[in-house]
């Protein structure tokens, strides 16, 4: 059975063209749980009437009472799923139509994959697809911070992951075990979709299939979207861009031994790893260069940092040194 778990709000606009392209997939879903938080313009009217006149597909609409927020909307649509995979999907995007059949397919030949993120296009509010300047190092229009050939699945580990979110949750499948452990985990101390990844990394599960299998649309409503990229000069802001990696490495592992009681039992060096992040804040605001030059041993380093962003640390270093 395959679900959808999609949260909506104030989505009038396109949440028709959303929900036809999840309508015409290749491969059909069982059932599409929407949870409106509360929507204030017709995106309820919409939904209604699209369930009015799509009657061969299991829709049910759930409204709340009251605003719970999207990180908790989202909790409520994945509970209320029955499926033995979930699709999650947000309310102004567009599917291709292989998505849930390529995804599907990827994760019943490989039961080790309990969460597979795709990658996306960019659209404009018209629908229109637009790029981005590519990093020939990066992947997933540069979020995912390791080089990944088209169409090839790749696992994803948790040391990737602490560091920052590589996929929006509309990339997601989930298998209905990561759903509870997901539900039973639940913090909003990240977004649902970071912690979604976040615990199927700890157990290696976490998989990319390097394919664009959705339509991700920028606008002026989006809850997440493009994000403005700021440049300074400032030693304040240059220690805050080489420490930022490991100031959330450190914060995530905080948060998931808090609430994930087998978050220890899965990262087994966790102390390790925070032991270096810890060091490596240190050192750079100290200007180390000589051990941060060691630290280029460590495969905790290798992972978390690009080579260049490895040698701008001691450059900084360098800097830091001279202005001593």
């Amino acid at each position: 059975m395959i679900s959808v778990a999609m949260a909506t709000f104030n989505g009038e606009t396109y949440i028709q063209e959303q929900m036809d392209s999840i309508y015409t997939q290749t491969c059909k879903v069982d059932e599409i749980i929407i949870v409106d938080d509360c929507s204030t313009d017709s995106t309820v009217r919409v939904i209604e009437q699209y369930i009015l006149s799509h009657k061969d597909i299991d829709i049910k609409l759930y409204k709340n009472e009251e605003n719970l927020g999207y990180k908790k909307n989202f909790k409520k649509a994945i509970s209320l799923c029955h499926g033995d995979y979930v699709f999650l999907s947000d309310q102004d995007d567009i599917w291709k139509f292989n998505k849930v059949e390529d995804m599907i397919s990827i994760m019943e030949k490989n039961s080790n994959i309990s969460v597979l993120a795709s990658s996306f296009e960019f659209i404009d509010q018209k629908g229109d697809v637009f790029t981005v300047p590519l990093d020939s190092r990066m992947s997933n229009n540069n979020l995912l911070m390791k080089k990944v050939k088209t169409n090839e699945v790749v696992p994803i580990s948790f040391y990737e992951l602490s560091i920052r979110n590589s996929f929006q949750g509309c990339a997601l499948c989930l298998t209905k075990k990561l759903c509870a452990r997901f539900l039973e985990c639940f913090t909003e101390e990240f977004v649902h979709d970071w912690l979604i990844v976040l615990l199927a990394s700890e157990t290696n599960s976490m998989y990319f299939y390097n394919a664009p299998l959705f339509q991700y649309r920028i606008h002026d409503k989006n809850a997440i979207g493009l994000k403005d990229v700021t440049t300074s000069n400032t030693v304040t802001d240059a220690l805050y861009a080489r420490t930022a990696f490991c100031e959330s490495a450190l914060h995530v592992i905080h948060v998931l031994k808090s609430v994930d009681h087998d978050f220890e039992k899965n990262v087994k060096d966790f102390d390790c790893y925070s032991d270096f992040c810890e060091k490596h804040i240190q050192y750079l605001k100290k200007g180390s260069f000589f051990r941060v030059l060691f630290q280029n041993f460590s495969s905790y380093y290798k992972v978390i940092k690009t080579p260049r962003a490895r040698v701008m640390d001691l450059v900084f270093c360098l800097k830091q040194g001279i202005r001593r």
